[in-house]
């Protein structure tokens, strides 16, 4: 499952992602790395947590979010839903201002 939201800036994009979560102003998400030092999203509620975890991939004109998770622990895809859907929901809400479109797959 991916999440691509389309924008003239995905580096700035990520930044304020990262800032808010920092910030602790999105306070149910948390910034995470796996062993190749990529950056993971995690929402924190504890059923959630780790579970499935967008992970930010920036080209020149988008940023794409992947869902990801630990070794061969795959969630189902009821989970990988309601991660993608509470991180489009971060996204239509605190940065609708900093993308054009946004995609889900």
């Amino acid at each position: 499952m991916k999440i691509t939201a389309y924008t003239n800036n995905p580096s700035a994009l990520k930044d304020a992602i990262d800032k808010k979560i920092r910030d602790k102003e999105l306070k149910t998400w948390e910034i995470l790395q796996n062993n190749q030092n990529e950056v993971l999203y995690s929402h924190t509620p504890e059923q959630w947590k780790e579970k499935a975890m967008p992970k930010p991939e920036i080209s020149k004109d988008k940023i794409e979010f992947e869902i990801r998770w630990w070794n061969d622990d795959e969630p189902n895809e009821e989970t990988k839903g309601y991660i993608s859907g509470r991180f489009v929901e971060i996204l239509m809400v605190h940065f609708r201002d900093k993308f054009t479109n946004l995609k889900v797959e």
